[in-house]
């Protein structure tokens, strides 16, 4: 059977440049038509600009100008000695504001102003249970900005005086409806007007949110217990009123900027992306972060304090000799013998640390 016939192969011609290469030196060397006839129009409007500024009478005043942005701008008016025969060239750089200089520098920075973090100095540890019971007072704060028609970003403000909400939060409890919606049930109509009045309707400029004021919160949002009949959980599973849909995404940004603004724990992006409901988020923080190093993982952790293994070390880093000459407490005197003889004591930086090993057959010389 005869074998199929291969295609022809297309002939190939060369790709040309676009330009000649005279032509590209000649635009390297003395500009294109392109970049010659832009720097013909800038030399026709600043003609211009020299033509209004002798029809103003050569005023040397900065002119107003808005950008499309609305912004308005000063800019500085164009002074020609032709026009302007008051004006002097100055032949030195007294008086003139010298720019990045140290002084210059420590005169910008010396402003009088303090910046203030939004983050908590200390990243505060929680358990899946005190995550619940902060959850909870988060929440209850949110939402009952929402109900009097506040805006909830409003959570993340700074509290009126010495408030202490999480009284307020713990005594309410939240109902969750079967369309993802949830209510709050105040205890007492006292605690509602509580949290309303210790959050300020309007930011003042020079507020500033005290680091020891949010810590304190923190410790006293996760003691205690929740209101009679409120389902705190046991810690393991999301509660029933967790069952609370996020598809607003003011409140869910809301919630997360003051647990974030608590606690200083961040989530990635896929995980708010995929969180839906609060228990979602309750999930993403109660999980444990993957420790950085094997060794600092809970079953090693644990291991290294079994008293029934007593013989077992776990270690951050892989032991080196001088590690084990130092457990028994050799390595000082080691040290000390090395350097008066001369020898390397640790690494290569010694004069002849390093030598050359010549393997020549079964013969080996070091040298």
């Amino acid at each position: 059977m005869p074998r199929p016939s291969r295609p022809p192969i297309p002939h190939l011609a060369p790709v040309l440049a676009d330009e000649p290469w005279h032509k590209r030196m000649s635009n390297y060397f003395f500009g294109s038509k392109e970049s010659r006839r832009a720097d013909a129009d800038r030399e026709e409007k600043n003609k211009q600009r020299i033509q209004e500024l002798a029809d103003r009478g050569g005023s040397t005043q900065a002119e107003k100008k808005v950008d499309k942005f609305g912004r308005e701008l000063d800019v500085a008016a164009i002074v020609d000695p032709s026009i302007n025969k008051q004006y002097v060239q100055s032949t030195t750089w007294d008086g003139l504001e010298r720019i990045g200089s140290e002084q210059w520098v420590r005169e910008r920075a010396d402003q009088g102003e303090q910046y203030v973090g939004f983050l908590p100095w200390k990243r505060v540890q929680l358990d899946a249970a005190q995550w619940q019971m902060l959850l909870h007072h988060v929440t209850v704060e949110a939402l009952t900005l929402q109900k009097a028609g506040r805006d909830v970003e409003q959570v993340c403000w700074p509290r009126i005086g010495s408030a202490a909400n999480w009284e307020a939060t713990r005594n309410a409890r939240l109902q969750a409806s079967v369309d993802g919606g949830v209510t709050v049930h105040f205890g007492t109509p006292e605690d509602e007007r509580t949290i309303l009045a210790s959050i300020p309707t309007t930011l003042p400029e020079d507020a500033t949110q005290d680091q020891e004021t949010l810590v304190n919160e923190v410790t006293n949002a996760v003691e205690g217990n929740l209101a009679e009949g409120e389902d705190g959980g046991n810690g393991k599973l999301p509660p029933a009123w967790m069952d609370m849909s996020l598809h607003e995404p003011a409140l869910k940004m809301a919630l997360l900027k003051r647990t974030l603004q608590l606690t200083s724990h961040r989530l990635p992006d896929h995980a708010l992306s995929t969180s839906t409901t609060l228990a979602d988020l309750w999930s993403h923080f109660a999980i444990p972060a993957t420790p950085k190093k094997l060794a600092h993982t809970r079953p090693l952790q644990k291991l290294a304090t079994n008293p029934s293994t007593p013989n077992v070390t776990v270690h951050s880093r892989r032991q080196t000799p001088i590690d084990r000459e130092k457990n028994v407490g050799r390595w000082k005197v080691i040290e000390e013998e090395l350097v008066q003889r001369g020898l390397p004591v640790t690494g290569t930086r010694f004069r002849g640390a390093k030598v050359e090993v010549v393997k020549r057959g079964r013969e080996v010389r070091i040298s």
